[in-house]
């Protein structure tokens, strides 16, 4: 029997992300496809849960470069089906397409694209930058056989954009089996508050320090600590929030490094209220949080930034509470609503669990995946 080939191609993620190898390779691999992950974030050639990935290190070569490389890459494994995460890697697998023409080109779709680059920039510089990135976009999403889409919000863009373009809604849910069980304890000496992902001040993190120092000081009583697991972006934020840190020498906090996907869990079960509280601009407020399904997982009460696409997805007064997270009175309060009513922390912490369990979890969403691959081959 002939075995389908399927690469995963992404040109701004490392190899071992979560979505790209942790859900959509692994699943793919345990389907009975032969799976491939190829990157040029970093040089790399491994087999690892027999997934073939390879990749190169792009910083210093053209965009026409980067696009010979996948080339190659592809060209050498002889994909069925390509899933791209950038548009980048699209050019590459249409270029492909010229010599295997009943390839099937998947665009994985999970960040508002330009909009992730050209808020970078300011002024005209960055309408210029947005055209100059949107055209080509615009080509590709049209010469591509199916887009996935990682949530609802993103979707009605792609509407607009291609009307008749088949498209799937895979979402962002957490691995269930790598997400252990475990409940707050309030009534303990410590509290850890929590907060995992990217760390940048947009994300609020100064927010959670200061609001954090305020509680220490209201409940001495307790030994509040604060968890912060994940890893700067820019290192002059790194640098200054350590400054930062000297200002509040009345909390314990401690950092985690990132680590693997399938290994989380034992970080984030550690914690007993988790956070966050970016800052609500354009990209933010239309964005579902991934880090929020993985805190429900472990059965985590949240405290979040009142953003539209959280509201749409869950109902919010069984699970967590979400915030101005500009007003330290509003997220004081909710904190302490948990804090003098732990009865209420655990109702919302075995309502998370359980909603990851029957419902919002990748062990069902895989399956969506598994059955679009299957349509598109047959």
């Amino acid at each position: 029997m002939d075995v389908k080939r399927i690469s995963l191609l992404t040109s701004g993620h490392p190899p071992f992300d979560e979505r790209i190898f942790w859900k959509f390779a692994k699943s793919l691999c345990a389907a009975g496809f032969k799976t491939s992950v190829f990157c040029s974030t970093q040089k790399i050639n491994i087999v690892k849960d027999d997934i073939l990935i390879k990749g190169f290190n792009s910083q210093n070569l053209s965009k026409n470069n980067k696009i010979v490389q996948f080339f190659t890459l592809i060209e050498s494994f002889e994909p069925d089906i390509v899933i791209c995460s950038e548009m980048l890697p699209v050019f590459a697998a249409l270029r492909y397409k010229r010599l295997k023409p009943n390839l099937k080109v998947i665009l994985d779709v999970t960040e508002w694209y330009p909009e992730n680059v050209v808020f970078k920039f300011i002024g005209i510089k960055r309408w210029l930058k947005y055209i100059q990135l949107i055209l080509p976009y615009i080509y590709i999403i049209q010469k591509v056989n199916h887009i996935i889409i990682g949530e609802h919000s993103k979707k009605r863009r792609y509407d607009l954009l291609a009307s008749n373009k088949p498209k799937s809604i895979i979402g962002y849910y957490p691995v269930l089996e790598y997400f252990n069980y475990k409940p707050p304890d309030l009534s303990r000496e410590e509290i850890v508050f929590g907060y995992a992902g990217v760390l940048t001040f947009e994300r609020g993190i100064i927010n959670l320090v200061r609001i954090t120092n305020s509680i220490a000081h209201k409940y001495q009583n307790k030994k509040i600590k604060l968890l912060i697991f994940g890893k700067f972006t820019y290192q002059d934020e790194e640098k200054e929030f350590h400054q930062i840190l000297r200002n509040y020498d009345s909390i314990k906090v401690e950092f985690v490094d990132w680590m693997d996907y399938d290994k989380m869990s034992q970080t984030i079960e550690r914690m007993d209220i988790c956070f966050d509280l970016r800052v609500r601009n354009f990209i933010y407020i239309n964005s579902l949080p991934i880090k929020i399904f993985e805190y429900m997982a472990c059965g985590k009460p949240f405290i979040y930034s009142d953003i539209k696409p959280v509201r749409e997805e869950i109902n919010i007064e069984d699970h967590g509470f979400l915030v101005n997270p500009e007003n330290d009175a509003e997220v004081i309060e909710v904190i302490e609503n948990y804090l003098n009513n732990p009865n209420l922390a655990l109702r919302h912490s075995e309502n998370s669990r359980k909603l990851i369990e029957e419902k919002k979890n990748w062990e069902t969403e895989s399956k969506k995946l598994i059955d679009l691959v299957n349509t598109l081959l047959s």
